[in-house]
């Protein structure tokens, strides 16, 4: 996230027994600063904070001098502004080895992730917002296989498989549910549940990185090994400069490159889109 600078318009004032009119200009603010941590959040509750700091200018005012054209001392630049944003805590590495180990019984994913870099095209399923974090899948041709070969075999076994028990629901449970693909309409995709309250659930939908809130009797059974052998399509990025601050970029493909890795969670790659 930045702010561009800009020149203030020059104030004019007058000096000296002549009355010699002079310029003043305001010099520019220096750009917004971004940092990024990793705050020690309960796994409950994903918290994305932003917090911003700045200082007004301190105005030198000079007193009128008798001879004209008194140079006038300039003012204050003002100090640089930065935004701190907590890594939401379904992209962290604690969260997602978690996953990975109870839906997918394997952490082999984490280990390719690092391995991305250069010119990239990604398709953004989820945004975080007010943040530079987004979910997005790295368009490839193992990506492509990926989906049709697991969105075919959810779309066969979606009607033979059970809604679940009501007492068969709880945090850790793998899960079929409705997620609506915008425009597309609603389809069946591989959920986790993390959290219940009464007759609801919260779950996660692993191949879209997006949560939602369901009714418990809306889950189906998908507890097979065979509809988890594929490792999630999507994986968590950081936007080099900026934030995605409109939804309207999910379900898009933005062209572009990574950077980097973000420190002390190197599964975030962070990117930056060509314009």
């Amino acid at each position: 996230m930045s702010w561009s600078s800009s020149d203030f318009r020059p104030s004019a004032k007058v000096s000296g027994e002549n009355g010699v009119l002079e310029e003043q200009k305001s010099p520019k603010v220096k750009k917004r600063e971004t940092e990024v941590y990793v705050g020690n959040l309960p796994l409950d509750i994903s918290e994305i904070s932003e917090k911003a700091s700045a200082q007004g200018f301190a105005g030198a005012t000079a007193s009128p001098q008798l001879t004209p054209k008194t140079s006038v001392e300039p003012c204050e630049t003002e100090k640089p502004k930065t935004s701190f944003f907590a890594v939401p805590m379904e992209m962290r590495g604690s969260f997602l080895v978690l996953l990975l180990r109870e839906c997918f019984r394997d952490l082999g994913w984490l280990a390719t992730i690092p391995s991305i870099s250069g010119e990239v095209g990604l398709l953004v399923t989820s945004t975080v917002p007010q943040t530079p974090f987004f979910w997005a899948m790295h368009i490839t041709e193992t990506l492509h296989r990926n989906m049709l070969a697991l969105f075919s075999a959810l779309a066969e076994a979606e009607e033979q498989q059970p809604y679940l028990h009501d007492s068969a629901v709880r945090r850790g449970t793998r899960g079929l549910a409705e997620y609506h693909l915008g425009s597309y309409g609603p389809a069946w995709n591989r959920c986790w549940v993390l959290d219940r309250v009464d007759s609801w659930v919260v779950v996660m939908f692993v191949d879209f990185g997006q949560s939602a809130t369901i009714p418990v009797q809306s889950l189906r059974t998908l507890d097979s090994d065979d509809f988890w052998t594929i490792p999630p399509l999507t994986q968590p990025f950081m936007l080099e400069k900026g934030i995605l601050s409109s939804n309207q970029v999910i379900h898009r493909i933005l062209k572009g490159k990574i950077t980097g890795a973000l420190n002390l969670e190197s599964h975030i790659l962070k990117f930056e889109e060509f314009k």
